[in-house]
């Protein structure tokens, strides 16, 4: 009777969510989503504020961390800025910066003059040109770009122009962090037994502040005017010290907080290395972890900072993306259509989302003829090439299951799965599609069940607990369906309430079958299993785990708990 409300359950709670998720979604399409994107680009800051261990982090990440290739390279020689202000804390929380008192900590170390000195190629005379300029604007155009610029009077070189478009496009990303430790000091400081301290490295909590170079046109006239440096300016002293002197608007844009670390067991541990690495090495990746989190952060929360590409075509789903704009393997993307009311408002519709399958190497200068990147779908309706266009939006690659198994092992049931195909597309040849190497996870599951058997006149109740893991793969016949085979191995032990010996039996299995999964929302299903399980072997262990009777009949104990075993549940992808 349990088991049949809690399937009831388990059928009645995904509709609930699904008529949630369309409601939101309805609030969603007022939301405008624009087609058009262009490159960012990025300079990294790091504060010091003279704490434990700050300068050792800070100097290490301001000389090895380096812009991702997704974004414009605007790393400046000074990026290190040194402050003597305190910090602010309520309640023994450390409070977040002041952005004013970051915009005016980069005006004080001229970041701005850095910025634009890159922008416009400054040379060791003061002289600006606009060579890096159009180099920038040649490499952000794409094809529509390129067709549309070799239609006009000005051919291709109009596309040079776009340069200055991305000038405004420069952002400042500053890294402050605090309460650094190492691990030694982080076990003092919460006293932690000797046996338990078995790791080396660094921890760290992180806040990080995006700020944007406001290069807007009443700026770029001043710019142009009074700090422009021609090859033989008359007036060439007076603008160098006019640029060297001015502060640059830089508007706060968005902040986050995180909490990082580099660490590695210790020689004597049984994960540990063969080889430990370096205090460098280990200071570099935290650094590169610091990024990664941040960026991913901005990405989710800013649109401008999302890939977005026109439908190419659709058979396969295709858009001229790839390698430039950091397009990785079996990478979630939104398709979107956007449409004019009558009022003139322009909303937004999410259509499908989808995944890529084949990332093509695009870094280089447009001619009209881009290969495309191909993508699978995997929710959503009809997707056409007639104004539709995809906006990256990232998933973590895990997903989580929680339902029921009825038959086999049956029993209450917990599965987590994570996408280790992202790792696949180096295995992708250049003239074929990657759909085979999609979708590929490992999982681990484990469920509990109780249940009550007679033996000769012995009545008892037993509890077992199963663990698994294994592999699996997704295929998409239709967009809101997925089928896909997995296979596993898996022990399952038993415990029954009259255990005055704290005694257990336990198995060993091969399990293996087909998951079947119905779509309620694009990262909700309805996900129905076929299991089919092996024993391979069972035995009876003490309270210590020495074994007593290796030829225990799990099976003869057991005989409903094994063949065939049907799970239905509900799957969220995160």
């Amino acid at each position: 009777m349990k088991t049949i409300y809690l399937i009831i359950c388990v059928l009645a709670v995904p509709f609930f969510l699904n008529a949630q998720n369309m409601e939101e979604s309805g609030k969603k399409a007022k939301r405008y989503v624009s087609s058009e994107y262009d490159r960012n680009a990025l300079t990294f800051i790091g504060l010091d504020f003279d704490e434990n261990l700050s300068s050792e982090v800070l100097t290490r990440f301001s000389e090895a961390q380096k812009v991702p290739e997704k974004y414009y390279d605007n790393t400046i020689s000074h990026n290190l800025i040194k402050t003597e202000a305190k910090r602010d804390s309520a309640f023994g929380v450390m409070l977040k910066l002041k952005e004013n008192d970051i915009a005016k900590w980069l005006n004080e170390n001229k970041v701005g003059q850095q910025i634009l000195s890159i922008w416009f190629n400054r040379q060791p005379d003061g002289s600006f040109n606009v060579d890096i300029l159009k180099e920038r604007g040649l490499f952000n155009a794409n094809d529509h770009d390129f067709i549309v610029a070799s239609s006009s009077k000005r051919g291709e070189s109009s596309l040079m122009d776009m340069g200055m478009q991305l000038v405004n496009q420069s952002y400042v990303l500053a890294f402050d962090f605090y309460d650094i430790m190492t691990m030694e000091q982080y076990y003092n400081k919460n006293e932690t037994a000797t046996e338990k301290r078995t790791s080396n490295g660094y921890r760290a909590s992180l806040n990080s502040y995006l700020l944007k170079l406001d290069f807007n046109d009443s700026v770029a006239a001043v710019f142009f005017r009074d700090y422009w440096v021609g090859e033989n300016d008359p007036n060439k002293a007076d603008r160098i010290a006019a640029f060297n002197n001015a502060n640059f608007p830089f508007v706060a844009v968005s902040n986050q907080h995180n909490s990082v670390s580099a660490t590695q067991y210790n020689p004597e541990q049984p994960l540990a290395p063969e080889v430990q690495k370096t205090k460098s090495e280990l200071l570099d990746q935290m650094g590169t972890s610091a990024i990664e989190m941040v960026l991913t952060d901005i990405e989710r929360q800013r649109q401008d900072f999302r890939v977005k590409a026109m439908v190419s075509d659709v058979k396969p789903i295709s858009a001229k993306i790839g390698k430039k704009e950091d397009l990785k393997f079996d990478q979630r993307y939104f398709v979107h259509e956007n449409r004019v009311k009558r009022n003139g408002d322009i909303t937004s519709r999410r259509v499908a989302v989808v995944k890529s399958m084949k990332v093509v190497d695009n870094r280089k200068v447009t001619t009209g003829q881009t290969e495309p990147s191909t993508f699978y779908q995997i929710a959503g309706g009809k997707v056409d090439n007639y104004g539709m266009f995809l906006e990256q939006r990232n998933d973590v690659g895990l997903n989580l299951f929680l339902g029921t198994t009825v038959g086999g092992l049956s029993g209450y049931t917990g599965r987590v799965e994570y996408y280790m195909s992202k790792v696949f597309g180096g295995l992708v040849g250049k003239d074929k599609s990657g759909k085979a190497l999609t979708s590929w996870k490992i999982y681990v599951e484990g469920a509990y069940r109780g249940d009550s058997y007679e033996f000769d006149e012995f009545v008892d109740d037993f509890t077992f607990t199963r663990f698994s893991f294994g592999v699996a793969k997704d295929f998409y016949p239709v967009s809101f369906l997925h089928w896909g085979p997995f296979i596993g191995y898996g022990v399952e032990s038993g415990d029954w309430e009259d255990n005055m010996d704290e005694e257990k039996i336990a198995t060993d299995f091969v399990e293996m079958g087909a998951r079947l999964g119905v779509n309620l929302a694009h990262n909700i299903q309805l996900l129905g299993s076929a299991n089919y399980y092996i024993m391979l072997s069972s035995e009876i262990q003490d309270k210590d785990g020495e074994v007593l009777n290796e030829d225990f009949d799990y099976k003869g104990f057991f005989d409903d708990r094994m063949g065939l075993g049907i799970s239905i549940g509900l799957r969220i992808m995160f």
